[in-house]
């Protein structure tokens, strides 16, 4: 360690205060989408989960009217339409995978968006101490030199 500090060591903190800020903002910014990513993702699974449910209907009264004797165009009407509600899952379901995908990777963004914040704070932190210990180290000095000074006086 030296006894001397230049300037810019001096105001090195302050100089990255700047970056710190961006880390957060940053880092702000990445929980907020992770926030709307989770949201739409949990919004699709409750559509994925009714046109589940609705299919889940529909299939048992197509199996309870065709016992109970239904006609030929009936049947087929009943089964074109459980057909086109399966295919709505299906999309529905690609629909979650697709989200669930971006949930996960917008959640990888924003942890290495916080650990560069952590990383940056501790170097501010790093700075402003050896600032500190640098003007502890300046004013020791000049209090040695004063009491120094009186000595040669007296």
């Amino acid at each position: 360690m030296r006894l001397e500090t230049r300037e810019g060591d001096v105001k090195r903190a302050k100089r990255l205060q700047p970056v710190g800020q961006l880390m957060d903002e940053l880092e702000r910014e990445s929980a907020l989408r992770v926030t709307a990513t989770q949201a739409r993702l949990s919004e699709a699974q409750r559509r994925c989960a009714e046109l589940q449910h609705y299919l889940d209907e529909y299939r048992q009264m197509f199996a309870e009217r065709a016992r109970a004797g239904m006609g030929v165009s009936g049947m087929r009407d009943y089964q074109v339409f459980i057909a086109r509600l399966h295919e709505a899952v299906q999309a529905q379901q690609s629909v979650v995978d697709q989200l669930a995908a971006e949930s996960v990777s917008e959640r990888e963004l924003w942890a290495q968006a916080a650990a560069r914040k952590t990383a940056v704070g501790k170097i501010i932190d790093q700075a402003q101490s050896e600032e500190r210990q640098a003007e502890d180290r300046r004013q020791q000095h000049e209090l040695d030199e004063r009491a120094q000074r009186q000595r040669g006086v007296q």
